[in-house]
C-alpha cells in the first residue's frame, strides 16, 4: 500500500547511480571533445609549419629570380649605352680624318676636319657625362624598388604571416583551455555524484539496520510473549485438547455426511435421471453448502421447517427420500421388464459375414486387438483385478474395443438396424445390467459346466481328449468386460419426449467405519482429517474374470424368486449390475495366461479357432411413464 523506508532509500540509490553514470558520460564525452581538438590543433599546427616552409622557398626563388632580371636589365642598359657610345666615337674619329685622305686626293689637305672633330667631341662628352647619369638614375631607382620588393616579400614571410599565425594559436589556444576547463569542472561533479551514491548506499544500510533492529525487538517480544502463552497453555492444556478433538471429530464426520449425502444425491439423479434441472442443480447445491447435520430422529432425517436459511443436510435427504417412495411405483422401478439378449460382435459390431468368407477379415481384427503386454493399457490396469500376477513380466492378451447404444434405426453396436441385430427400445428410459456372459465360439477344448438341477439343463457327455488336439486351449478360460466409457441413459419422458444424458460413473467401495479387523485396505482412522485429506476416500473397486462358454445354448433362462424378483443367472457374471447398457465404450479382455501356460501359443490358436463372440446381457428395463 505505501512503499517502506528501505524501498525509498533503494529508489534514491538507484537514482544517485544514474546520476553519477550520466556524469560519467558527460566527462568522458567531454574528454573525447577535448582530445579530439587537440590532436586536429597539432595536426595544424604541422601543416602551418610545412605551408610556412614552402612559403620561404617561394620567396628565395623569387627574390633569386627577381636579381638576376634586375642584373640583366643593368647589363642591357650598359650593352645598349656602350654601343652607342662606340657609334659616336668612331662619328667623331671620322670627322678628324681629312677629307682628301679619304677620297684618296693629293691636295693641299682639309683644314676644317680638326675643328669638326673637336666640337663632335665636345658634344659627345657632353651627352655622354648625361647619358651616365641616367643609367646611375635607373640604377638607384632599381636599386631601390628591388630592395623595397625584397623588403616586402620578406617582411611578409617573417613578420606579418608569423604575427597572424600568433593571433590565430593565442584562438585556438583558448578554445583548448576553455575545453579543458570544461573536463576538469565535470570532475567536481563527478565527485558530488559519487557522495551523493555512497549517502544513499549509506541510507539503504542504515534502514535496514534499523529494520533489523525491530525485528530482534520483535524476535525478543515474541519470546517473551511464548513464554507468557506457554504458561496459559500448560495450564489449559487438557481444556483445548479435548475440545479439539471433539471439533475436528465433529467437523471429519459431518464432512464425510455431507460427501456421502452428495453421493445419494448423485444416486438418485442417476437411478431418476430427474436432477438435470435448474431445480435439481441448485438442490444439489444445497447439500454442498450446508453448514449442518439438520434434525435426525431414530436414525432418519427430518423434514425443515423451511428452505430458507441452512436447512442441514436431513431435509435434503428427507426430501429425497419423500420422492424416491413415490417414484418407485411411478417410473415403474418395482415392476422392470426383463430381457435376455445374445448380440454377435463379429456380424452386429463389425458387420463381418458369418462363415469362411468373413473368416480372415475376423482374424485380423483379433490380431490387431491382439497386445504384448495388456497392462499398457490403463484401463485395463485400473479396473481388472489381478491381472497382473506381480513378477513384473508382460501379459499377452487380446483387448477388444466397442460402444453400445440405444438409439432408434441402430443395433446394439450402433450399426444400421439390419435382418437379425439386436437392439433395445428407447421407450425404457433406462435399460441396465443384471449379468453378462460371454461365447466364443468356435472354442476348441472347453467344457461348458453342467447345468443345476431345475434349470432345465443337462449333464455333459463323456469328456473328450482335447489334448491330442493341437489347436485344443484351456477347459476352462476366463475373460473381462469393462465398461471404460460413459453411461447414457434418457430422462424419463414429460409426455414422449426425453433427453439422453450421460454420467461418468465412479464404481468405488464405501470405506468400513471401523475397520475392526485392521485391514490393510482401511488402517487410517476416519476422524483424523490429516489422514482423510491425504488418502483417497474411496478405492476402486475392479472386476474379477468370470467363464464364457462356448455356445449361447449354455445359457439358461433367466430365473424369477416367488416374489418376482430377479435371480442369477447360470454362466453370468454380476459384477455389472446396475450398470446402463448403453456406455460409450467397452472392453473385452481375454488375457492369455488363461488359454495355455505358454500365453502366445494359446493367443495364437485363439485367433484360429474362435469364429466368433457374442455377448448375452441380462437386463431389466423402466418405462419411466
Amino acid at each position: 500500500a505505501s512503499p517502506g523506508k528501505i524501498q525509498q532509500g533503494i529508489s534514491g540509490y538507484s537514482a544517485a547511480y544514474n546520476r553519477l553514470q550520466q556524469a560519467l558520460l558527460d566527462a568522458e564525452g567531454a574528454k573525447s571533445t577535448l582530445n579530439y581538438s587537440i590532436s586536429m590543433f597539432e595536426a595544424d599546427v604541422k601543416s602551418h609549419d610545412y605551408i610556412a616552409g614552402l612559403k620561404s622557398d617561394q620567396a628565395a626563388g623569387d627574390q633569386a629570380v627577381a636579381s638576376a632580371a634586375y642584373a640583366m636589365q643593368m647589363v642591357g642598359l650598359l650593352l645598349d649605352h656602350t654601343k652607342e657610345s662606340i657609334t659616336k666615337i668612331e662619328s667623331v674619329t671620322q670627322e678628324a680624318i681629312p677629307q682628301s685622305l679619304i677620297a684618296g686626293l693629293a691636295f693641299g689637305g682639309d683644314v676644317a676636319s680638326a675643328a669638326r672633330s673637336a666640337l663632335k667631341a665636345s658634344g659627345f662628352v657632353g651627352k655622354e657625362i648625361c647619358d651616365w647619369q641616367k643609367i646611375i638614375n635607373t640604377g638607384v631607382i632599381g636599386s631601390l624598388t628591388f630592395a623595397n620588393d625584397t623588403a616586402k616579400r620578406w617582411l611578409e614571410i617573417d613578420k606579418i604571416a608569423p604575427t597572424e599565425w600568433e593571433k590565430e594559436l593565442r584562438g585556438r589556444k583558448t578554445e583548448l583551455a576553455n575545453l579543458l576547463g570544461e573536463v576538469q569542472g565535470q570532475l567536481v561533479n563527478i565527485n558530488r555524484c559519487a557522495r551523493d551514491l555512497d549517502d544513499a548506499q549509506q541510507s539503504v544500510r542504515a534502514s535496514v539496520a534499523a529494520g533489523d533492529r525491530i525485528q530482534l525487538e520483535r524476535q525478543t517480544f515474541r519470546r517473551r510473549a511464548a513464554v507468557v502463552v506457554q504458561g496459559y497453555r500448560t495450564r489449559d492444556a487438557g481444556f483445548r485438547i479435548f475440545r479439539s478433538e471433539k471439533l475436528e471429530r465433529y467437523k471429519t464426520l459431518f464432512d464425510l455426511s455431507a460427501r456421502y449425502a452428495f453421493l445419494a444425491a448423485n444416486a438418485y439423479d442417476y437411478e431418476t435421471g430427474l436432477l438435470n434441472t435448474s431445480a435439481g442443480r441448485s438442490f444439489i447445491n444445497r447439500i454442498v453448502s450446508a453448514r449442518a447435520l439438520g434434525v435426525v430422529k431414530n436414525g432418519e432425517p427430518q423434514y425443515a421447517g423451511s428452505n430458507t436459511g441452512d436447512p442441514g443436510l436431513s431435509s435434503a435427504l428427507a426430501e429425497m427420500k419423500a420422492d424416491w417412495d413415490v417414484l418407485r411405483g411411478r417410473l415403474g422401478f418395482n415392476n422392470p421388464d426383463a430381457y435376455g439378449t445374445i448380440a454377435s460382435l463379429r456380424t452386429e459390431g463389425l458387420r463381418i459375414l458369418p462363415g469362411s468368407g468373413g473368416d480372415a477379415n475376423w482374424k485380423d481384427v483379433l490380431q490387431n486387438a491382439r497386445m504384448d503386454n495388456i497392462l499398457d493399457d490403463a484401463d485395463v490396469r485400473r479396473n481388472c483385478m489381478q491381472i497382473d500376477n506381480g513378477s513384473g513380466l508382460a501379459v499377452p492378451g487380446i483387448v477388444m474395443t466397442f460402444s453400445t447404444t440405444i438409439t432408434d434405426g441402430l443395433n446394439l453396436f450402433g450399426q444400421e438396424l439390419a435382418g437379425g441385430d439386436h437392439a433395445f427400445s428407447p421407450s425404457s428410459f433406462a435399460t441396465k445390467l443384471f449379468a453378462v456372459g460371454v461365447a466364443l465360439e468356435g472354442y476348441r477344448g472347453m467344457d461348458d459346466p453342467a447345468a443345476n438341477s431345475g434349470t432345465g439343463g443337462t449333464s455333459p457327455s463323456d469328456p473328450n481328449i482335447w489334448y491330442l488336439d493341437p489347436l485344443a486351449l484351456s477347459a476352462t478360460p476366463y475373460v473381462y468386460l469393462i465398461p471404460v466409457g460413459m453411461d447414457a441413459m434418457r430422462s424419463p419422458p414429460l409426455g414422449d419426449a426425453g433427453t439422453i444424458r450421460t454420467w461418468t460413473v465412479s464404481d468405488v467401495a464405501i470405506p468400513m467405519p471401523f475397520n475392526i479387523g485392521a485391514s490393510d485396505f482401511s488402517t487410517k482412522s476416519l476422524w483424523q482429517s490429516s489422514d482423510s485429506l491425504t488418502e483417497p476416500l474411496f478405492a476402486v473397486r475392479k472386476h474379477q474374470a468370470f467363464r464364457p462358454v462356448s455356445t449361447t445354448s449354455v445359457f439358461s433362462p433367466s430365473l424369477y424368486g416367488a416374489n418376482g424378483t430377479l435371480l442369477r443367472t447360470q454362466y453370468t457374471n454380476n459384477r455389472l449390475v446396475g450398470r446402463s447398457v448403453w456406455n460409450t465404450q467397452w472392453k473385452l479382455v481375454i488375457p492369455g495366461k488363461t488359454l495355455l501356460n505358454d500365453p502366445k501359443a494359446g493367443l495364437d490358436r485363439f485367433i484360429q479357432t474362435v469364429k466368433d463372440a457374442k455377448l448375452y446381457f441380462v437386463t431389466y428395463s423402466y418405462s419411466g411413464n
